[in-house]
């Protein structure tokens, strides 16, 4: 549904090579902007194939919505065709900028659609609401049989770039050997603890007492990039050294990428029809 995941073998992880099924497309596209306008309900009644329930949109959420899906910005634009040289550059650095953000920003909403489809029962974290934010891009969490315990805590990091062996290498790679050493342990557990708390008929505080981090806790790596980065028909380079930073077994490391023509350009579509999505739901 929306995204099919074609799995590969790789000792490294639980690798799945992504694409967007292009007969479901605009329910992908629909998905993503409830997503963004944080209606996550409605989210989830389109991917259960029902009808979205009508809400109001507060203040200017689709003003603001619209604006982290446009990149570059018109003024930069401008500049860049009339400015002095001074002006040009840093138009030009403005609007890299912005094109990274908002590439971020949407495939960590890709990301969750994805967890969302495979992992159906598990209970994971909205996208971020800010661009650039720091922290882990996503929570997953799958209970016990009886829903008291945590048999599963996934750390989710969600990547689109260019270059994505360069950034995997020299950002997440680093992250996932902190948390191993328990540098982000705090981060973790509030993260956790608001996650469990929004769950029915669950002791939060009990369930994370009783976890075993080691045990319970996975890394799931998810990267959007071009297809000029496919080595002998794969992506499995752009992973390389997972079992090495982040241990466990390999049910504990999951990864998947999303392939573009162009990531830039392939992105910058999809953000103009959830954008055209987003204005025909509320009106804007």
């Amino acid at each position: 549904m929306f995204i099919s995941l074609k799995p590969s073998k790789t000792e490294e992880c639980n690798f799945t090579e992504w694409s967007i099924d292009t007969r479901s497309r605009s329910k992908l596209v629909e998905v993503i902007a409830y997503l963004y306008l944080r209606q996550e309900e409605n989210a989830q009644r389109v991917i259960n194939a029902l009808e979205p329930r009508w809400r109001v949109s507060k203040g200017k959420v689709a003003e603001n919505v619209v604006r982290k899906l446009t990149a570059p910005h018109a003024k930069d634009i401008n500049l860049l065709r009339s400015g002095n040289d001074k002006e040009k550059e840093q138009a030009q650095n403005r609007i890299n900028t912005s094109i990274i953000h908002r590439d971020g920003l949407l495939f960590q909403h890709i990301s969750w659609v994805v967890a969302r489809t495979s992992i159906p029962t598990g209970y994971m974290t909205s996208p971020h609401v800010r661009q650039a934010d720091k922290g882990f891009d996503g929570f997953i969490i799958e209970l016990d049989g009886e829903k008291k315990g945590i048999n599963r805590i996934t750390l989710c990091e969600d990547k689109a770039s260019a270059k994505p062996r360069q950034l995997i290498s020299s950002s997440v790679w680093p992250d996932v050997e902190a948390i191993r050493r328990g540098e982000r342990d705090d981060e973790i557990l509030a993260d956790l603890l608001t996650l469990l708390k929004s769950i029915p008929d669950i002791n939060a505080e009990a369930a994370v007492d009783e976890v075993l981090w080691e045990e319970a806790r996975a890394f799931r790596v998810a990267v959007a990039t071009g297809e000029n980065r496919r080595k002998s028909g794969e992506f499995h380079h752009i992973v390389a050294g997972f079992k090495a930073v982040a241990g466990g077994s390999l049910q504990s490391r999951t990864a998947g990428v999303l392939p573009f023509d162009d990531v830039r350009v392939g992105l910058a579509h999809l953000a103009s029809d959830v954008m055209a999505k987003v204005k025909e739901i509320t009106g804007v």
